[in-house]
């Protein structure tokens, strides 16, 4: 294919170039919305529900050590309204002093002085009589006349006596639930822990944290250790008594002792009621029972973290990346399906991590990024394929049209839309068109013919294969191995005619189980892009051509036995003493004989280098030269000739025949000596050459005879033909040993000339091709 300027382009290059930059584009848009995403709080409402999801899936028995001691409504309906005189509550410290748990979390704010100082000194003096003691703080943001917070802590004496000071801050989320809480709180160096923080390191024996009680320094707090809370279960869940059980004594101390107590409120109106993850429709989960929980997560190790934000990132970026390396790599069935398979993949370990790993990878950002980019590079790849598409047909509507005459004229296009349809309709046209006229040529070819994909399996099959394979119609043979063709004709045909793995294009003479001769060809067929895609296999009958070789051989035998028989019959008769014939009769007819004899060697040694098949080894052709030199010393010294070689220092292989070229070396240097004059001298030559570019040895034979105008040179190698004798002497020959020589020289790639002028002797130059790696 090639552009209005006539420039090969390769096929389908800038679509691909397209293709590949519009893929980066949406991949450096999708990538930077889920790193938008995941960093912002846009999709947390999404995430929350799959958090919640994950929440009911962990529901468990809590830790047995965890007790409630609640004021119920039970309680106040027996003790009274809320708030209780600081009687009530020394009195259920004193009690839970009798019990003995390992420690208790006080969740009331004891944050306005009693009326009467005692009652808060005695609170104190209970909060030091058991167990450790840990009270509540919060605060209030802003604080008051521009403070960034003011600390809300209980009053004194209460707050001193206390074993420690936790503040129990809650954080909401955007949809108003509980979800999480940070286990500090800082104001520079101040730091004050969570109250359930306490609690944990009382249940462990570590040391508890240092008094942070003393007064805010105005700086903005600020949050550190969050947390997300592993609910045990619903609102209910945890083990828990009544505050006025406890308060009276009708608990027994055994179900409090070694325990962790919580004290809180969950009566009705008291204010301190949470919704959470477990929480229903109309269930909402009390202060103290939202504290147990995060003890709960705490005591049982199953502290869930956010995750960090690198591991954040890759989370959520994975699905993404491995759905745009799909779009690149998979068919478009695949990717859907990878598609959703990654969708559900990047729930699935959101849960897996959650549960097992315990860190909080919210999956919407990394759902957001697969929802967006499948769509949207579906929306491309179509796009871009319609323009790919729209450039070629174009391209392909520029290019000649081989068969113009048929093509049917079409209204002009009324849209962009309509302009592509009218392309395709035309393209569709010409291809059908060129599928006809390649079947027709196919069907037109006189040989057996097929078209075969790579594997050997036929794709087409002409009129001919038809009749050589005795199938029903050419489409029979479609979808058959070409093995199983040739072994129907051949059975026992080698195995490269039809393995292409063992000679790709092959050419090979294969004689049928009927007597018939086919000579097989197969060729390489190629794509648009020079690749082969399959092959053209054809089976040429030759069975008429190897009968007329058979009638050669036949006139060959004749010649060189049935035509020589006689002659020498009549060269040995006229040699006898007792013939008595004329002596000048009996030397013309041995003349006649002589010549009818070197006719028929001649003849059949031109035939012989015009048809046989070469027997080539590899030659040195010096060695050869020598030789041929050698061979004709009789008919040389017999006239005082001298034949000299030259260049002989050096090695020149050769591929060759030897036999046929020796007896061409030895025609040349024969005729050099027919007609040189006596005494004279003959030089035999080896030099460096070239042929075509390759590397070549040129062999040259000069003599110092009469020489050849013009007119001689260009006839000197016809059939038949022979030089006109100058001089008082006569040379006898048949006009074919220079024929002969010139077969042989081009049979074996080379060239001959002749170079001479009357007068200054002829030189005859053969040039062979050097054999580059010889053994």
């Amino acid at each position: 294919m090639s552009d209005d300027g006539g420039t090969a382009r390769p096929p389908g290059r800038s679509a691909r170039r397209r293709v590949t930059a519009e893929w980066a584009l949406v991949a450096l848009a999708a990538t930077a919305l889920v790193l938008f995403l995941s960093f912002s709080r846009v999709t947390e409402r999404a995430d929350n529900v799959v958090f919640d999801a994950l929440a009911s899936l962990g529901v468990r028995a809590p830790e047995p050590q965890i007790v409630i001691v609640a004021i119920d409504n039970r309680s106040l309906a027996e003790l009274g309204r809320w708030p209780w005189p600081r009687q009530r509550h020394t009195a259920l410290l004193e009690q839970l002093a009798k019990a003995g748990p390992r420690a208790v979390a006080y969740d009331v704010l004891l944050v306005e002085p009693d009326p009467d100082p005692a009652a808060d000194a005695a609170l104190a003096a209970a909060l030091r009589l058991g167990p450790p003691i840990f009270l509540p703080l919060t605060f209030e943001v802003p604080g008051r006349n521009g403070a960034a917070y003011d600390l809300v802590a209980p009053v004194e004496p209460i707050g001193s006596a206390a074993a420690g000071l936790g503040q129990v801050n809650v954080e909401f989320d955007a949809d108003g639930v509980i979800r999480r809480a940070y286990l500090l709180e800082r104001d520079g160096d101040q730091v004050w822990p969570h109250l359930m923080e306490f609690l944990r390191r009382a249940w462990t024996g570590e040391a508890l944290p240092a008094p942070a009680a003393q007064p805010a320094r105005g700086k903005a707090l600020l949050r550190e250790s969050p947390m997300l809370i592993s609910f045990a279960g619903p609102p209910g869940h945890f083990r828990t008594i009544s505050f006025v059980d406890v308060l009276r004594g009708e608990t027994p101390p055994e179900f409090l002792r070694d325990k962790l107590v919580l004290v809180g409120a969950t009566g009705d109106g008291l204010g301190d009621r949470y919704a959470t993850p477990l929480s229903h429709h109309t269930e909402i989960m009390s202060g103290v029972e939202l504290q147990a929980n995060l003890l709960d997560t705490l005591l049982a190790g199953r502290t869930v973290r956010p995750a960090q934000p690198g591991l954040l990132a890759a989370f959520s970026l994975a699905p993404l990346w491995l759905a745009l390396a799909g779009f690149l790599l998979f068919r478009p069935r695949l990717n859907l399906v990878m598609w959703a398979g990654l969708s559900v993949a990047a729930v699935a370990a959101s849960a897996l991590i959650h549960l097992h790993g315990r860190i909080w990878l919210p999956p919407t950002a990394a759902l957001a990024g697969l929802l967006l980019v499948y769509p949207l590079w579906s929306w491309r790849r179509l796009e871009a394929t319609s323009a790919y598409m729209f450039q070629e047909l174009q391209a392909f509507s520029r290019e000649p049209d081989l068969l113009s005459a048929l093509s049917r004229p079409r209204g002009p296009p009324t849209d962009v839309i309509d302009r592509q349809l009218v392309l395709m309709h035309s393209a569709i046209e010409r291809a059908r068109d060129l599928r006809r006229l390649v079947l027709d040529a196919l069907h037109g070819l006189p040989d057996a013919t097929l078209v075969t994909d790579l594997t050997g399996q036929v794709l087409i099959a002409n009129r001919e294969a038809e009749a050589l394979f005795h199938a029903a119609s050419p489409e029979a043979l479609t979808g058959r191995p070409l093995a199983e063709l040739i072994g129907l004709v051949v059975p026992d045909a080698p195995p490269e005619a039809a393995d292409t793995s063992l000679a790709p294009t092959l050419e090979i003479e294969l004689a049928a189980r009927d007597g018939r001769a086919f000579h097989l060809r197969r060729t390489p067929l190629s794509d648009e892009t020079g690749a082969t895609a399959g092959w053209i296999v054809r089976f040429t009958d030759i069975s008429a051509l190897k009968a007329a070789g058979r009638q050669r051989e036949r006139i060959l035998e004749l010649l060189t036995h049935d035509m020589r028989s006689p002659q020498v019959s009549i060269l040995t008769l006229l040699g006898s003493p007792g013939l008595g014939a004329p002596a000048d009769l009996a030397k013309r007819i041995a003349g006649y004989a002589r010549r009818t004899l070197a006719l028929a060697d001649n003849f059949v040694n031109l035939a012989r280098a015009e048809g046989d098949q070469y027997a080539i080894e590899l030659l040195d052709l010096g060695d050869v030269l020598v030789e041929a030199v050698d061979d004709l010393w009789p008919q040389s010294s017999a006239r005082g000739i001298e034949v000299v070689t030259m260049g002989l220092e050096g090695e020149y292989v050769v591929e060759a025949d030897r036999s046929l070229l020796t007896r061409a070396l030895i025609n040349l240097i024969d005729n050099a000596v027919k007609f040189s004059p006596e005494r004279s001298r003959i030089a035999c030559s080896l030099t460096p050459a070239t042929l075509g570019g390759r590397p070549a040895v040129a062999c040259a034979i000069s003599d110092q005879g009469p020489g050849l105008s013009a007119a001689q040179i260009g006839s000197l190698f016809q059939r038949f033909h022979r030089a006109a004798s100058q001089g008082e002497r006569r040379v006898d020959g048949v006009g074919l040993g220079l024929s002969f020589v010139q077969a042989v020289i081009e049979r074996h790639g080379g060239e001959i000339a002749c170079s001479s002028a009357p007068g200054e002797g002829a030189t005859f130059t053969l040039i062979l091709p050097l054999e580059q790696n010889p053994i």
